[in-house]
């Protein structure tokens, strides 16, 4: 699923994605101003690349706002995302990070969104994915912060060949069916659902005392999980 392969052929402190880089070109071009090298290549994983010298560990950078955060929620895309962004970051021995533009509160202020389902969500990328996230007020405080950690890096003025090797390869059956349940409870629920259940077809049809004896799993969890499963869809709502 590669990132990236490639050789720079000048020293870099940032590797921009060029999609990223066509969105926010005024703030890139101010961290050149600024001194940072930039290279903008097609990046399959994350929007910026901090590379390090051979001590220190480079960073790979997710850059979202609360409302794509939010969205990827919605669709589920959220889980997919991380898993690529962690294997990524683990095959280059990179740090992984999710920057969180804007303020939580307007989950609270603007959405139907319950706050603790959100910070669940947060939970268990911090803890199961170990994707650090790093919350920031605005998009002008996330350029200060790459500027910032691009220089505490360090120089990388050695030529390197890069290669960021994580493909996007098509799912495994058995990955297929991990998505789906952890699309509805998240990846500590899903696995212990499917390893006490085997099947989804059995977490679909178990009652709610019988999800309760998964461990995790309480009367308002199991309600929750009873009622995607048994509840009529409806078209236009």
């Amino acid at each position: 699923m590669g990132i990236v392969s490639g050789k720079l052929l000048a020293p870099v402190d940032i590797i921009v994605d060029s999609r990223e880089y066509s969105k926010q070109q005024q703030h890139i071009e101010e961290l050149r101003r600024k001194g940072i090298k930039i290279a903008v290549m097609k990046l399959d994983v994350g929007d910026y690349y901090l590379l390090a010298p051979e001590d220190k560990k480079p960073v790979l950078v997710e850059r979202k706002s609360v409302s794509d955060f939010l969205n990827s929620i919605r669709d589920n895309r959220i889980w997919e995302q991380s898993l690529l962004l962690k294997k990524a970051a683990e095959e280059e021995g990179a740090i992984p990070i999710i920057i969180l533009e804007g303020s939580l509160g307007i989950i609270k202020r603007f959405t139907k969104w319950n706050i603790t389902a959100v910070l669940r969500i947060i939970d268990e990328l911090i803890i199961t994915y170990n994707i650090k996230l790093l919350p920031v007020p605005n998009k002008e405080a996330t350029f200060r912060w790459l500027a910032a950690k691009a220089k505490s890096l360090g120089n990388t003025n050695k030529k390197r060949v890069f290669r960021l090797r994580v493909e996007k390869k098509p799912m495994t059956l058995n990955e297929r069916i991990l998505y789906v349940a952890e699309s509805i409870v998240g990846p500590t629920i899903a696995r212990r659902l499917l390893k006490h259940f085997k099947t989804l077809r059995n977490i679909a049809n178990a009652n709610i005392d019988d999800l309760m004896k998964v461990e995790g799993v309480g009367e308002k969890r199991a309600r929750e999980i009873y009622l995607i499963f048994n509840s009529t869809w409806k078209e236009n709502e």
